[in-house]
């Protein structure tokens, strides 16, 4: 890297210097002109070294500039990356050996180490820095490659780019797209078979990984055969207790697919694993990708609803109904005089039809459930003050009267929203039987339908919702629901309407809210073997604000038994946790934390599911090798080539070293050479001047 210095003169500059000179001279001519005592010779030396010394000084003064030249020489970059992915090994051709095909690269890069700097890297589902080939990796992103360069090289020489591979890739964009920003040629090995070898496997599993306990859930499996007409095998799925589904395949061509549509009972709780299996046939090229592993988990979401009772009513049957349509409930019916305090207990909601009544205001059933979400739902037999007395949400005061009332419905209610079509068709059923009197809201409160009585909309509510100590209240302010029902299939041929309101109002009222001081759980409910696990973690003080004072400790269990202890780090707030990458299987964990005088911990499941990408695609993609290195100039080779390749590097005439020029300017008295020649000059004429007494 040479440098180069540069006076810059201008004809102002050459006149300024030719003053400096004259005044260096002049300054001279009056020292020296006196001293004939000095011979002439030292007296021209003296002269000279004086003239020289206030010459440079003055011009100094005029702040010339001087130009700093910095030449770089860049030698071109050859990026060698070779695909580490587990297809290499399965695609492979007859003969190719792993070992072998890696000195072989390393060779390459001996041979352009020379001429050339060369980076060599391996990815799969990431990049990683030199030749360390174990064939392995469980994906493919060839596209990574293309940013890693754009990252870390994007002002960089590169001279070509040399990818071995066979094609396949199963994860990231298409790198025939991701080449074209690259602006080198790329120079491609082609490994692996193009030809089909006889194989079955499954080449997809679609499913949902969560349902619900006690329904059915769909999985359907693609199965696909090469070169294997004629051949039959058996498609089984598993689970703990056996083989709960089986069918046989006829493999009717060589280019095979099938799509078997499964559906499976959820008949357990929790994170349940099924294993969907092909049987092998004979000489088929792996049977890896006949196996293939997948966890759903299995919710009981199902919530007990009580329909609480003063007495018999049809209203009791069509709520029941209309509660039942979700699946995720199921509904006992029980009379106020036989109820248990086990049924209480288990209900997620209690509908209290027409209690407290005029025959049995329950005080001691009514206490017995002082956290639990409540509809009323009055009528005629109901004990009005009772009811009022009760709850905050709604007041009324009534003589014991009834009347008839339609529904009105609010525009203004958010909670949550029925269709269009469901609110015309309830306003025009008949009437309820609504208790008469002064109907008032006693606190914050929010009503969706208001009483019609005949055509005056009235201010009072016929279904309200509200708060009460913490829980959540409704008030259907009529009884009349069986006719509601009755008249919307009579009116529609369903009783979509009225099942939609119960069912929207059921399940408003029973939704929980989370109210856990400690909470862990993961980012996912399933992970992939090569993807980092990450789990989360929050801590409430008794205000519920996140704090994060304590450590909070978590320990993984597999199902194996072996057991991850890890302890979360603080985020701004509240915690998280990467805990790598750990082996596919089910695992649980429990978390520990101390917070003052109390103790919390937290619980649960998650599954890292295995890969098997690289086992399902078989065949090999020259095809796209050799559009990558067409489209960019370079040229695609095949193993046994590799040898070949330095050459058609070398006589490539766009691969070439690029020199840089750094121009810089700076005032010539920051140039330190020239503070050591006046001072030498000047060292120079005192000693001299010292020598003969004129100092």
């Amino acid at each position: 890297m040479p440098l180069l210095f540069q006076l810059q003169f201008t004809s102002l500059t050459f006149f300024w210097l030719l003053a400096c000179l004259a005044l260096g001279m002049g300054y001279a001519f009056l020292l020296y002109s006196s001293s004939a005592h000095l011979k002439k010779p030292l007296r021209n030396l003296l002269f000279a070294l004086r003239t020289l010394a206030v010459t440079f000084i003055s011009f100094l003064l005029f702040a010339p500039l001087v130009g700093n030249i910095k030449t770089t020489v860049e030698k071109p970059l050859i990026i060698i990356a070779q695909d580490n992915s587990a297809s290499i090994l399965v695609s492979k051709t007859k003969g190719f050996n792993e070992r072998s095909y890696a000195e072989e690269l390393k060779e390459l890069r001996k041979a352009l180490a020379d001429d050339y700097d060369v980076r060599s890297f391996s990815f799969g589902s990431e990049v990683k820095n030199g030749l360390d080939l174990m064939f392995n990796a469980p994906l493919t992103d060839i596209a990574s490659i293309f940013k890693l360069i754009d990252d870390q090289f994007s002002n960089r020489n590169i001279g070509a780019l040399i990818i071995g591979s066979d094609g396949i890739y199963n994860r990231g964009p298409n790198p025939q797209y991701e080449a074209k920003n690259l602006k080198s040629p790329v120079y491609t090995i082609a490994l692996g078979d193009t030809i089909a070898k006889r194989d079955l496997l499954i080449s997809n599993v679609n499913y949902n990984n969560i349902t619900y306990l006690d329904n059915q859930f769909q999985v359907e499996v693609s199965v696909e055969a090469y070169q294997a007409q004629g051949s039959s095998s058996v498609l089984t799925v598993s689970d703990k207790s056996g083989i709960v589904f089986s069918r046989p395949v006829s493999i009717s061509s060589n280019e095979f697919r099938l799509l078997v549509p499964i559906t499976l009972p959820a008949n357990n709780k929790g994170i349940q694993q099924y294993t969907i299996r092909l049987s092998p046939i004979s000489n088929e090229l792996s049977v890896k990708n006949n196996t293939q592993t997948i966890f759903v988990e299995v919710i009981d979401g199902r919530q007990k609803v009580l329909l609480l009772a003063n007495s018999p009513h049809p209203d009791l049957s069509a709520l029941k109904q209309s509660i039942e349509v979700n699946k995720n409930y199921s509904t006992k019916i029980a009379f106020a005089a036989e109820v248990t305090s086990s049924d209480i207990e288990d209900a997620g909601l209690v509908i209290l039809h027409q209690l407290p009544s005029l025959s049995n205001s329950a005080p001691e059933l009514l206490k017995a459930m002082p956290s639990k979400p409540l509809w009323f739902v009055l009528g005629a037999q109901s004990n009005v003050n009772a009811f009022s007395s009760f709850q905050s949400i709604l007041g009324i005061t009534s003589s014991g009267n009834t009347q008839e009332a339609t529904a009105s419905f609010e525009p203004d209610f958010y909670a949550f929203t029925l269709t269009d079509a469901s609110k015309q068709r309830i306003r025009n059923l008949a009437p309820l039987i609504s208790p008469f009197g002064n109907y008032g809201l006693k606190g914050p409160a929010s009503v969706m339908i208001s009483q019609q009585v005949g055509k005056l909309v009235t201010k009072m509510p016929l279904l309200v919702f509200g708060e009460d100590a913490q829980r959540k209240v409704a008030v259907m302010a009529g009884e009349g629901i069986w006719r509601w029902r009755l008249e919307d299939f009579q009116e529609s041929g369903n009783h979509e309407a009225v099942d939609e309101l119960v069912g929207k109002t059921v399940q408003y009222l029973s939704t929980r809210e989370d109210k856990r001081k400690f909470r862990v759980y993961p980012a996912k409910n399933a992970f992939d073997e090569n993807e980092h696990v990450i789990l989360n973690a929050e801590l409430y003080n008794d205000a519920f604000e996140l704090v994060n004072t304590p450590d909070v400790n978590i320990s993984l269990r597999s199902k194996a038994g072996k057991s991850y202890p890890f302890v979360f780090s603080r985020t701004s707030n509240a915690y998280s946790l990467d805990a790598g990458i750990l082996p596919a299987g089910e695992y649980s964990y429990t978390a520990r934390t101390e917070y003052g005088k109390s103790r919390h911990s937290a619980a649960g499941k998650f599954v890292i599911t295995q890969q098997q990408a690289e086992f399902k695609q078989t065949r090999a993609n020259h095809q796209l090798l050799y559009a990558m290195a067409q489209q960019s100039g370079g040229k695609m080779i095949f193993p046994s080539q590799i040898g070949d390749l330095a050459r058609h590097i070398k006589e490539n005439e766009n691969i070439k070293t690029v020199s840089y020029e750094d121009r810089k300017y700076e005032e010539l008295i920051n140039v330190k050479l020239l503070f050591f020649v006046i001072f030498a000059l000047l060292s120079l004429e005192w000693f001299s001047r010292k020598r003969n007494g004129e100092v």
